[in-house]
């Protein structure tokens, strides 16, 4: 069965097949297209506040918001609507970093999370990303920020979870209430994982790569086989490269044509599928002020 939350109003399809949907625009726009309760799983990192990716000077995407609370506002107004798209049993995985202005965090993340509970969302698990090829800055006053957090919402408090499918494969046995337990199945993992910032692999891109391994997991756990992922800030396609890799359906929107054109291509390679070299396209999408593409 191919994709069904994609409804016959997008005009705007940069690639379409039975497995996959890129979608043109912004991700306001666009995601008020997509049918109701169509998607099992959203997995997305928006781009930074204050950090906005060189798309256009007609587009007015999100992180150049004059002030964090607009910024808030931006995030949560799609957060209401993957709210809707997403199925009864669904889940949300939103990754955003924090932004340090005149010597103060801003605590950007908790101000989204909690945001996201004022419209429905129910926030079942805060991991921290910890980076240990992070970018090292020197600061006389201040520690070398080293984290990023993702943030799991769900829409009920029985939302699909496929713990087995992420367990750690060494369980050696932890203490419980009435002694001693063993986990033959593996331990469940921790809500701090530890991956490095990939190396984009191209070497006229000075951006990292949003990591295949931060995404990986929340597909495997949260998004049964066969169901749709949902990227409404797809970038450079990781989110929907592992979803079809994964086995799973998967929908991607951005407002940079020249990001889906090379999400596109890393989608055909993924098929088996003849594309351009992969450097070839690199060189004509347009980089991101913002720190990573996703």
């Amino acid at each position: 069965m191919g994709l069904t939350g994609i409804t016959s109003d997008v005009v705007s399809s940069v690639f379409a097949s039975r497995e996959c949907g890129l979608l043109l625009g912004d991700a306001r726009e666009v995601l008020r297209t997509l049918a109701d309760a169509s998607v099992d799983c959203t997995v997305t990192s928006p781009p930074y506040y204050s950090g906005r990716r060189h798309v256009g000077d007609t587009v007015h995407e999100i992180g150049s918001e004059r002030t964090v609370e607009e910024y808030v506002e931006a995030l949560v107004s799609v957060g209401g609507e993957v709210y809707r798209v997403t199925r009864p049993t669904g889940s949300y995985w939103l990754n955003l970093d924090d932004k340090c202005e005149r010597k103060e965090w801003l605590g950007i993340p908790w101000r989204v999370a909690f945001a996201m509970r004022e419209i429905g969302w129910k926030i079942r698990s805060e991991v921290i990303w910890h980076k240990p090829t992070h970018l090292p800055r020197a600061a006389k006053d201040k520690l070398t920020p080293a984290h990023e957090q993702l943030f799991h919402f769900v829409k009920s408090k029985d939302a699909y979870y496929d713990m087995d499918a992420i367990r750690n494969p060494s369980s050696p046995p932890v203490l419980g209430k009435n002694g001693v337990l063993k986990t033959p199945r593996g331990r469940v993992p921790t809500d701090v994982w530890i991956i490095p910032v990939e190396d984009s692999g191209f070497p006229e891109n000075q951006y990292a790569v949003f990591p295949e391994a931060l995404v990986e997991l929340p597909i495997r756990a949260t998004c049964p086989r066969g169901g749709t992922v949902l990227d409404p800030f797809v970038g450079s396609g990781t989110t929907a490269v592992v979803a079809l890799r994964l086995g799973r359906k998967a929908i991607g929107i951005d407002a940079s044509a020249n990001f889906l054109e090379f999400t596109k291509k890393r989608i055909l390679e993924v098929s088996g599928q003849p594309a351009t070299p992969r450097q070839a396209s690199l060189n004509q999408a347009v980089k991101v002020s913002h720190g990573r593409m996703r």
